[in-house]
């Protein structure tokens, strides 16, 4: 699976492409969101490859991943005043929209490289392996990490330039609310 952090490229891409029409913010959460459910079902006693269900599911992350993102709205809103010192306005709408794209993107991408893939769930949570890269799991983990890294490493450096590293507040703040 690609490591859950290295998700942030698909979201600093997507708010690229639609050129500010999405939310950041609520993208920057739906990408992250599906992944929520892998402590949870560890814990219910699912092995680590197969602890994805629900939210990893095209109809659960329609269905659950904007309510869940609406009653983290406000812990993000928190953690963003203490970390900035800025009280951030958010469009909820936009959020919550941006939120679902973002978490059903992030199904699709893992949907190319893990070895278990409950895509139609709770209709079935049978594997769908057939969409896996090269038809090879390992291969295809490995591209996806090596890409993501490098999106992720090249989207946060443009953040960096762009602001300089002498103000960890104000990079937080453009990386969060105002990605170039």
């Amino acid at each position: 699976m690609v490591f859950t952090l290295l998700h942030y490229a698909q979201a600093y891409l997507m708010y690229k492409a639609s050129r500010g029409r999405l939310s950041y913010p609520g993208l920057l959460i739906g990408c992250f969101l599906p992944d929520l459910e892998i402590p949870v079902l560890i814990i219910l006693g699912y092995p680590l490859s197969y602890a994805r269900l629900v939210l990893h599911s095209i109809i659960g992350s329609l269905m659950f991943s904007w309510i869940i993102a609406y009653f983290i709205l406000p812990i993000h809103r928190s953690v963003i005043r203490k970390l900035v010192g800025i009280k951030p306005s958010i469009e909820v709408s936009k959020y919550l929209v941006s939120v679902e794209i973002s978490s059903l993107v992030h199904v699709l991408v893992d949907s190319l490289h893990h070895g278990y893939n409950p895509l139609l769930w709770p209709l079935t949570s049978s594997n769908i392996t057939t969409l896996i890269l090269f038809n090879n799991y390992e291969l295809a983990s490995t591209i996806m990490h090596i890409l993501f890294l490098i999106m992720t490493i090249t989207s946060l450096s443009l953040a960096i330039r762009l602001c300089g590293l002498r103000s960890l507040r104000l990079l937080i703040m453009r990386a969060i609310y105002a990605p170039k």
